[in-house]
């Protein structure tokens, strides 16, 4: 099996779970449970990543890892915009 195969496998498995994190805040209006510091965490982190994998040239996890850092992004959003809507 392709090194490459278990990289893409791995990334749409991290990709799947951020987004319907994000997905199930917007559906049910989450405004607690979650902590925006995981949303902050991930997104410097995968920052971090993405320039990692651009140096050492991987760009299955540059890509992944860009996937992951929006649906952070949109997940801390949507959290945010629960917590400010009136109930």
């Amino acid at each position: 099996m392709s090194p490459d195969i278990v990289g893409w496998f791995a990334v749409t498995l991290l990709f799947l779970t951020m987004t319907g994190q994000a997905w199930k805040e917007w559906r049910d209006r989450v405004k607690t449970g979650i902590s925006p510091f995981f949303f902050a965490g991930q997104v410097g982190a995968s920052v971090a990543f993405i320039a990692y994998s651009a140096m050492v040239g991987n760009m299955i996890f540059v890509v992944g890892n860009a996937l992951v850092l929006a649906a952070a992004v949109a997940g801390g959003a949507i959290l945010l915009w629960n917590r400010r809507r009136r109930p």
